[in-house]
């Protein structure tokens, strides 16, 4: 029988030997996000881009199969996400890793605790009427060229690095399901063209070497992705 000291023992250097194993993965996995350039996009432990979705306390939100699927292009499309909305395997078309690299980088991500200071996103600009008219019902309205043109600028001008719609995208913005049914076209225009800045610890964050360009839009482009927008259903029940 072996002696209560020597199993104590045992575990501890059972125990170190894990930590040491997970400490080695966190750092393979830190250095390729680094090496990546994950962070162009990507905002972790307060500096980053903002195109793609903050990554800090992303277990709340995928796990680690789903991380690894969408990093070598495997993530499949629910049977009932809306079709011809956002199809989650068109983001991040220029990442293709292996799946050991892939596991690596999930791992490091996992170990990210939720941030202290949250990002948020202010409007600024003028006040615009949000009122609907008394009575109105909103209806998802059919898809038509304009309501396509709208996808594909949304998707192109990074809106979905702030916003979700079923799931997909940002936090840092509201959802936009159904968003017709909340706010008024006046409203929404005004929050595309005059846009909002990002706060960080209680001032506008200012990504340092990283950077998204502001997207610049025409009025006809702001009205095509309004139409779009006047495409999606409200969020369903249990969704």
């Amino acid at each position: 029988m072996q002696k209560p000291g020597i199993v104590v023992l045992s575990l501890l250097l059972a125990f170190n030997l894990q930590t040491a194993r997970a400490n080695e993965s966190k750092s393979k996995g830190a250095e390729l996000v680094d090496k990546g350039g994950c962070l162009h996009c990507h905002f972790i432990k307060g500096d980053g881009g903002l195109i793609g979705p903050p990554l800090d306390g992303i277990a709340k939100y995928r796990s680690e199969s789903e991380i690894v699927a969408t990093l070598t292009g495997t993530r499949a499309v629910p049977d009932d996400f809306p079709r011809g909305v956002l199809d989650p395997r068109e983001f991040m078309k220029h990442m293709r890793l292996g799946k050991e690299s892939a596991h690596e980088i999930a791992k490091y991500l996992l170990s990210l605790s939720p941030p202290e200071e949250q990002l948020t996103a202010k409007g600024h600009g003028a006040e615009h009427n949000e009122a609907l008219p008394e009575g109105f019902k909103y209806e998802p309205r059919p898809g038509s060229p304009s309501s396509r043109k709208g996808l594909q600028l949304y998707k192109d001008s990074g809106c979905a690095a702030c916003h979700s719609i079923e799931g997909t995208g940002g936090r840092i913005g509201p959802s936009l399901d159904g968003v017709g049914a909340r706010r008024s076209r006046d409203y929404i225009e005004s929050r595309i063209s005059e846009g909002a800045i990002a706060i960080f610890n209680g001032r506008e964050y200012k990504p340092t070497q990283y950077s998204m360009p502001p997207a610049e839009l025409s009025q006809s482009e702001i009205k095509n992705i309004i139409d779009f927008l006047y495409t999606l259903p409200t969020k369903r029940k249990g969704k």
